[in-house]
C-alpha cells in the first residue's frame, strides 16, 4: 500500500485578491463551510486543505482531476469524500495542512503543534499519558503526548468516525493501534520539527511520498 502526502504553509498574510480567487475554484456547496469560521487563519486553513486535493487529484487523473474535484460529497459524519476514490483526509494545525491520499484504502492522517499544556487535564482522555509528567522533562512530556494524540487522532479520522468516539477508545502499541477489534497501522511523518504528524491505514504502508505545495503566492 502506498499514500502520497501533501502539505503547505498558511497564515493571514494571504491577500485578499488570492483569498478570492482560490475561493472561487471550490465548489459551491463547500464554500459556506470555508466562510462559517470568523478567523482568517481558519478560513485559509480550510481553503488550503481543498486547494491541495484539488492539486493531488490533477496530479493523479490530469484530464478529468478538476472534474472529480467537483464531486466532492459529504459522508454521514461529516468527512468529505469522493464517491469512486481515490480515498483522502485533510488536517491542519498553527500554520501546516496536510493531505493525505490513497487510491483504494482509508487513511487518517493528524497534525498537531507542539506547545506546552498541561497534561494532567487530559489524562481521562488519554490514560496512558498520565506517567508523562513524572519520568520525562516538560519539553519531551510535551512532544510525547502530541505524539500520543496525534497517532490516536489519525486512527479516529481512518475509520471515518472523528473525534465522534473517545480517543480513549483507540488503544495503542507502539505503530499499531486497536480500535472496535480491528487492527491499524500508524506512520509518523517528519513534516516539522515543531509539529507532531502520524497517518493511520488499514494495511502497513510500503511507500509515502511527502510534497510541500506552495499556495501563499499563488497556486
Amino acid at each position: 500500500m502506498s499514500a502520497q502526502i501533501y502539505f503547505a504553509r498558511y497564515g493571514s498574510t494571504l491577500s485578499d485578491r488570492l483569498f478570492d480567487h482560490y475561493l472561487a475554484l471550490i465548489p459551491a456547496g463547500f464554500r459556506s463551510s470555508i466562510l462559517r469560521y470568523k478567523r482568517l487563519e481558519d478560513r485559509v486553513a480550510t481553503l488550503f486543505g481543498k486547494l491541495l486535493l484539488m492539486r493531488a487529484l490533477q496530479d493523479h487523473y490530469t484530464d478529468n482531476g478538476v472534474d472529480k474535484f467537483y464531486s466532492l460529497q459529504l459522508s454521514d459524519f461529516g468527512k468529505p469524500f469522493l464517491e469512486e476514490g481515490p480515498e483522502f483526509n485533510i488536517s491542519h494545525s498553527e500554520n501546516i495542512v496536510v493531505l493525505a491520499v490513497t487510491s483504494n484504502q482509508p487513511i487518517g492522517i493528524d497534525i498537531e503543534k507542539i506547545r506546552s499544556i498541561d497534561i494532567s487535564d487530559f489524562t481521562k482522555e488519554l490514560p496512558e499519558v498520565a506517567a508523562l509528567i513524572e519520568h520525562h522533562e516538560v519539553d519531551q512530556a510535551n512532544h510525547l503526548f502530541f505524539d500520543c494524540w496525534t497517532k490516536k487522532e489519525a486512527v479516529l479520522k481512518c475509520s471515518g468516525k472523528g473525534l465522534l468516539v473517545p480517543l480513549k477508545q483507540v488503544i495503542l502499541n507502539d505503530d499499531n493501534a486497536i480500535f472496535e477489534s480491528k487492527q491499524w497501522f500508524i506512520k509518523k511523518l517528519l513534516i516539522d520539527e515543531s509539529y507532531c504528524c502520524h497517518v493511520a491505514t488499514h494495511k502497513p504502508l510500503k511507500q509515502c511520498t511527502v510534497e510541500c505545495v506552495e499556495l501563499m503566492n499563488g497556486f
